[in-house]
């Protein structure tokens, strides 16, 4: 269907009112005015402002809002009577609609509650989808083969997809900085005043909000550049790349010239308004050159099951476990959610990740050939942007609502898995997960790194008891899937050195858990009691009893008794830092 001249004027006037709403917002908030109009829907109890400059600013700010409403009802009106067999094009528009909606709603909550930091950012976000939907559909107008059905886009695709979820969530964290009043917290770039870097306080959080800027930067500049080798596939995608990379760099500039010009406003308001014009930007390019469909709920079932859930529960478990013994005690909530969020977005960025380089070997073996990417359930490129932009996110959370060292952990740790154990050690080495399994081992720092930004002898300690029970761990797997790795290549301990050795690896790995879970209590310094005590002794007594039982059983035994150990191994791991974490809070 042709779209007219006239409808798509209409559409770019509203994507421009839009966008004129937000970057005042912006000015609103870097002036202090956002409580200039104390009463909604009026401002002091009229429609029409007094003099003073505050209130000017924040009516000026609903006065755009009520024209770019004004302007997105015609959109909406002209789209379902002329255009309403276009199914993607009147999803658009009621989308932009609804979230027009709730924009006012979360504006009228802001005024009422009187600037709360929480909604202000949440009206910042409604506010960025918005000018998403509606950039969404000013480049379906301007280029109407990206609204209409076609292939999947390429694998390079993702690192765009991944660029715009890191511009957000990088949009995000600078409101951040500016409601916890940490915008002037660094007076000198790119570094902070001395040259440290900060752990905590508000320094930390501006800092913070820099080193997001940097992953992000790298990984949008990234997708630039394949979307300019690849412009001849896509309309418009070569001058979207160009215009992308020139804003990201004019955005770092402005947000260097912060600093160096003692904040004056006008670097102050130029900072959010061009992060704003990023978006757009990253949105447009993406939207050209990425699949237009949207993911149906298998699909998102599927991803879901790319970032291996009952293995993000056992390693946020440990990371808990670690933050209670830093803590003594019960951490603070929001410290505790912040560190479970980052953690889980860190494990299923990892996981996605790790399916995507592994679905050659996925495809060979029984137990994983159904898995999304190897059955093409999931197209590659959404698992790779999937672990991007979970990585971006866990990144940005920890940073900002922890610390530095923490979130600096986390993307250590997806590194070490992805480019350490998944591309070079598995396909490589026998001693693999032994090597392999220091990933695994690090949520406990970044738990205990998340309160006290440090790493102490007691984390390193948890550190080694993950470690060491990994082999056991998975070697008990290795016996019941020996088959499947020996199908796909892959020289684990069973398929290159037989069962024995691998039964006898499995019950020293058992034997040194013992000592290591001792240890930690002797050198917690009264920060665990007898109950963990008695649980490590217990829990470990076990755990070897199973491994001589699997070094002593028949053949015809084995594969059962190995299942037993594989099983417990599981139970092991979970109520020992159970254990850790109801000893402390008893103990509080």
């Amino acid at each position: 269907m042709t779209l007219g001249p006239r409808y798509r004027a209409l559409v770019y006037l509203t994507l421009l009112t839009s966008f004129l709403v937000v970057v005042w917002g912006g000015v609103v908030r870097v002036s202090g005015s956002g409580l200039g109009c104390p009463d909604w829907p009026t401002c002091h109890g009229q429609f029409l402002p007094s003099l003073d400059p505050s209130t000017q600013i924040e009516w000026f700010h609903r006065f755009l809002g009520v024209a770019g409403g004004l302007a997105l009802a015609a959109l909406v009106v002209t789209t379902l009577v002329a255009y309403r067999s276009n199914r993607r094009l009147v999803a658009l528009v009621v989308a932009a609609g609804l979230l027009y909606i709730s924009q006012a709603l979360i504006g009228a909550i802001v005024v009422i509650l009187e600037l709360p930091q929480t909604w202000v950012t949440a009206h910042l976000a409604n506010a960025e989808l918005i000018l998403a939907v509606l950039t969404t559909l000013a480049v379906g107008v301007r280029w109407p083969s990206t609204i209409a059905a076609r292939d999947r886009g390429a694998p390079w695709t993702a690192l765009l997809l991944a660029g715009a979820v890191g511009t957000f969530v990088l949009m995000l964290t600078g409101a951040y900085v500016r409601g916890d009043d940490a915008t002037t917290a660094c007076t000198t770039w790119p570094l902070c005043d001395d040259g440290s870097l900060p752990v905590f306080g508000a320094a930390a959080v501006h800092m913070a909000h820099r080193w997001v800027a940097a992953i992000v930067g790298v990984v949008v500049l990234a997708g630039c550049w394949q979307a300019w080798r690849h412009r001849h596939e896509s309309d418009g995608l070569g001058p979207l790349a160009v215009a992308t990379a020139i804003t990201f760099v004019a955005q770092i500039v402005i947000g260097a010239l912060n600093p160096l010009t003692q904040f004056s406003p006008w670097a102050l308001g130029a900072h959010p308004a061009v992060a704003s014009l990023l978006w757009c930007c990253t949105v447009a390019v993406t939207v050209v050159a990425w699949h237009p469909s949207m993911p149906s709920r298998a699909m998102v079932s599927d991803l879901v099951t790319l970032t291996k859930p009952a293995i993000m529960s056992l390693l946020l478990l440990t990371a808990l476990g670690g933050m209670f013994l830093a803590a003594r005690g019960v951490p603070s909530f929001g410290l505790l959610a912040a560190t479970l969020v980052g953690g889980a977005a860190a494990s299923g960025g990892a996981s996605a990740l790790n399916q995507y380089f592994d679905r050659d070997i996925d495809e060979r073996m029984r137990r994983t050939r159904r898995r999304p990417l190897p059955s093409q359930r999931v197209p590659d490129e959404w698992a790779i942007g999937l672990g991007i932009s979970l990585n971006v996110v866990a990144f940005a959370v920890l940073a900002i609502f922890a610390n530095i060292v923490a979130a600096t952990l986390a993307l250590v740790g997806t590194l070490f898995y992805i480019f350490v154990y998944t591309l070079w050690l598995k396909r490589s080495t026998v001693q693999n997960i032994v090597i392999g399994g220091a990933a695994g081992a690090i949520p406990p720092l970044v738990g205990w790194a998340a309160v006290t930004g440090s790493l102490d002898l007691e984390a390193w300690l948890l550190f080694a008891i993950v470690f060491f029970w990994t082999p056991a761990h998975f070697w008990a797997l290795a016996l019941l899937i020996r088959d499947d790795y020996a199908r796909a290549g892959i020289p684990m301990l069973p398929v290159v050195r037989g069962e024995e050795a691998t039964t006898r690896g499995i019950l020293i790995y058992a034997i040194s858990l013992v000592p290591l879970s001792l240890l930690l209590f002797a050198i917690a310094h009264g920060g665990l009691g007898y109950l963990y005590l008695v649980a490590a002794v217990a829990l470990g007594l076990v755990f070897v009893g199973y491994a001589v039982r699997l070094l002593r059983a028949a053949a015809t035994r084995r594969r059962a008794t190995a299942r037993g150990l594989y099983l417990y191994s599981l139970l092991y791991l979970t109520l020992l830092f159970v254990a850790i974490m109801v000893d402390t809070s008893l103990r509080l």
